[in-house]
């Protein structure tokens, strides 16, 4: 009898063991979820470097790695503030406008209010570039009226200029920690 209970505990040890190496995951979604913040602080680590297609690349690889879980629509979110910055160089205000799209779609709510500003200031900006880059390829071209097109330009600058205090309003909440 004791030589039975002696090999059932031993039997109970085994199983045990064999269940303990293997590691158990309660929710397998917090894997991701734990790395989501690890990719988000390299990818802002490389925006402040200057490297913008760095950190873009990384926000769209774990997007890519992870499309169903709600950070992959954070990506875009961030995405698409990377890509407003001035100092970014390869990257376009109508690049972050449909990103900003993408995300708002999603209907992820952590940064709605947020991305609608975004998007709203990324239209300004893609209008004033608009405008400033306008030259008309023809001389012979009918002007507008001087008067109509100085008003126009002054109000879209107006726009642009509300727009940049905004976009550096929201960078330095942002940049803030939480608490």
């Amino acid at each position: 009898m004791r030589r039975r209970s002696g090999i059932a505990l031993a039997l109970a040890l085994c199983v045990s063991a064999c269940q303990t190496a293997q590691p158990r995951l309660s929710d397998p979604a917090s894997l991701p979820r734990a790395e989501w913040n690890t990719w988000l602080v390299q990818a802002s680590q490389e925006a402040t470097a200057g490297n913008f297609a760095g950190a873009d690349r990384l926000l769209m690889e774990y997007s890519t790695r992870y499309p169903a879980m709600p950070e992959a629509a954070e990506a875009m979110y961030w995405r698409a503030l990377y890509k407003m910055d001035p100092s970014n160089s390869v990257a376009a205000p109508k690049d972050a406008a449909a990103l900003l799209d993408g995300y708002l779609a999603s209907g992820t709510t952590t940064h709605r209010a947020e991305a609608q500003t975004l998007r709203r200031v990324a239209t300004a900006l893609d209008v004033a570039k608009g405008v400033a880059g306008s030259n008309p390829s023809k001389p012979d071209v009918v002007k507008v009226d001087d008067k109509a097109r100085d008003e126009e330009l002054a109000h879209v600058r107006e726009e642009l200029s509300r727009a940049n205090a905004e976009l550096e309003r929201i960078k330095r909440r942002l940049a803030q920690p939480k608490p």
